[in-house]
């Protein structure tokens, strides 16, 4: 056991140290460099996530969010290629990993406290995508507005999915693991929101910088929360 929680620590560490060298060459605008550490990033958090699932785990999530993360490896290859045509098979991608990602979250369904964290998530997006869907209004990407408002809302549900672990019993559900998954979810709602604001609205200041870390940062912790810790 002690043997592999190293491997599962170790494959953690090099993932973590592969998003490092990616952010650096995300910041340097090393584009060529990126064709490799991006995707060999979310290789080691793959690797991560199945040595956890040879411990003690959560057989369910795993079943789900081991599915989630090579959609997101796809998803990864398809948004970094300069091809726009690229842009809605990597959505898709995306979207199939949240579906996994959800219901990873929901082997049985969550109790109506969950309505709490539910006003709070709905209010957000619905302040945060109405800017996005105006300006892509008048930037006339009509096209796209359906792709993007149905992704829009399956990560609302993943993000208030993580949120309702907040109400479940513990075991499994230790405040560690819950951390973990809604911090994981958080980031990945703010990635993909900050993502969306620089593709339809406005660049931001690091814009793809804050884009890869906090998502680098959410698929870490997401992998992480398998594990029955």
């Amino acid at each position: 056991m002690n043997t592999l929680l190293q491997n599962s620590g170790l494959a953690f560490a090099v993932a973590l140290i592969l998003a490092v060298l990616d952010w650096l060459v995300v910041h340097h605008e090393r584009k060529l460099a990126e064709y490799f550490f991006k995707p060999a990033t979310l290789v080691a958090v793959i690797v991560a996530a199945w040595l956890v699932t040879r411990g003690p785990h959560d057989v369910w999530m795993a079943s789900f969010f081991l599915p989630g993360l090579v959609c997101s490896l796809i998803g990864d290859v398809f948004l970094m290629l300069p091809d726009e045509r690229f842009f809605v098979p990597g959505l898709a991608s995306f979207l199939a990993a949240h579906i996994c990602y959800i219901v990873g979250l929901n082997p049985v369904l969550p109790s109506l406290l969950v309505l709490i964290p539910l006003v709070i998530v709905a209010v957000i997006g619905a302040l945060l995508f109405r800017g996005i869907i105006s300006s892509m209004r008048r930037q006339g990407q009509q096209a796209l507005l359906g792709p993007v408002v149905l992704y829009g809302l399956i990560l609302s549900v993943m993000l208030l999915s993580a949120w309702a672990t907040l109400f479940r019993p513990a075991p499994p559900w230790t405040p560690l693991r819950r951390a973990c998954v809604i911090a994981g979810a958080s980031l990945f709602f703010a990635s993909d929101s900050m993502l969306a604001w620089e593709k339809f609205v406005e660049p931001l200041p690091l814009g793809h910088l804050k884009v890869m870390i906090t998502y680098h940062l959410a698929q870490v912790a997401l992998a992480a929360s398998m594990a029955l810790i």
